[in-house]
């Protein structure tokens, strides 16, 4: 199926009971049993099926089974923000002295949680010196569990060689973990690069309102966990919290979200609720169109801004995209975002823009929120 037709109908078959085309509202937080054996198989893992909101809701369920397939992965996992997506990606990996490879361009609460809350927790993130492979490889040891990028920085504008990154973890025994927030799974879906874990902040294009918070982990299914059990114990060795459950035994290649649904949802609580599912939902049936839009008034205002001689510097992933684009990175589009250098003192500025100080405007096309920095 094309994109805009996985945006409007996978995920969801129409509801047996009342024949409902639009996905209904689960607006509850609990669910009924048919017995106590069966109450007992649903919370032991044993069974299929709801058992309560904080861990899986029928409206929710939708939404994660159209990103998977938006992205190309196997299973999706949704949470309260983007922000909640990186760190449960990150912590579903990592323990107590282990350390994760990060790219240096990251969005800047990103950058936070890596560089003092994380730490703060017992896991280092070391942060290369540019986004070429070759400097994430050297800092690579026994004790790192994953890579990490955004596949377009924000706000930098960088546009990362997944495909080489991708090369660098698996040769190492580590996923590799992309943020696509920025390029969205319209213009580029990096499981097709290589990537093991996907995150994405639903909260931006891909709900496209400026109205809901959601964040979302794709697992594309295809990180051999039991291959490097070394590393990742947790996966492969008896969880004692679910009376001795082997992840990758039980659920084989769906263990990187069963496991992150049962111990950080569950336990760390960043539930979507599901009225924000549905209304997320309704964001990504015209998510197609409107990142064609993105990108028409992005580069609209990247190519004026670049032939403004007032504006001392313009960083658009669209003037390095021929870079990347004979790798097939983003069918040859860059998203709506730019950033760009105002000098001091620059009349006629945004009002939104503070004057005497050199500005860094963060502009994402069209997007119904706009950043200035």
């Amino acid at each position: 199926m094309k994109p805009e037709t996985i945006a409007i109908h996978s995920g969801y078959e129409v509801d047996p009971t009342t024949k409902a085309v639009a996905v209904p509202i689960y607006q509850t937080v609990a669910y009924a049993f048919d017995s106590a054996e069966h109450a007992a198989a649903l919370f032991n893992l044993e069974a299929e099926g709801f058992r309560y909101t904080r861990i899986q809701n029928p409206t929710t369920a939708v939404l994660e089974r159209r990103v998977a397939a938006l992205e190309g992965g196997l299973e999706a996992m949704c949470v309260s923000s983007g922000q909640a997506a990186v760190n449960y990606a990150v912590l579903n990996v990592t323990e107590l002295g282990c350390n994760i490879v990060s790219v240096p361009q990251l969005y800047g609460t990103t950058h936070t949680l890596f560089a003092h809350v994380l730490p703060g927790q017992g896991v280092t993130v070391r942060f290369a010196e540019s986004d070429r492979p070759e400097a994430v490889a050297k800092l690579i040891d026994e004790k790192t569990r994953a890579v990490f990028c955004e596949s377009v920085g924000n706000p930098a504008g960088n546009i990362c060689d997944l495909d080489e990154m991708a090369r660098v973890a698996h040769d190492h025994g580590i996923p590799f973990i992309v943020d696509n927030t920025v390029a969205s799974p319209i213009l580029l879906q990096p499981i097709e690069h290589g990537a093991d874990i996907v995150v994405n902040s639903l909260t931006k294009f891909l709900g496209g309102h400026g109205t809901t918070l959601g964040g979302v982990i794709v697992d594309s299914g295809n990180f051999n966990w039991k291959q490097n059990s070394s590393r990742f114990p947790t996966f492969t060795e008896p969880d004692h919290s679910y009376h001795g459950l082997v992840y990758t035994d039980h659920y084989g290649r769906a263990a990187y979200i069963a496991r992150c649904r049962s111990v950080y949802l569950r336990t760390g609580g960043a539930v979507l609720s599901p009225l924000s599912a549905f209304l997320l939902l309704q964001g990504i049936e015209t998510v197609a169109l409107r990142v064609e839009r993105h990108v028409e008034n992005g580069r609209k205002v990247a190519e004026f801004l670049h032939a403004d001689p007032r504006v001392e510097w313009v960083k658009y992933a669209g003037f390095q995209i021929s870079r990347r684009t004979q790798a097939g990175y983003a069918a040859g589009e860059s998203g709506g975002r730019e950033v760009a250098g105002l000098p001091s003192g620059l009349d006629n500025s945004s009002p939104n823009v503070s004057r005497g100080t050199t500005q860094r405007g963060s502009i994402a096309g069209n997007d119904p929120a706009q950043h200035w920095h």
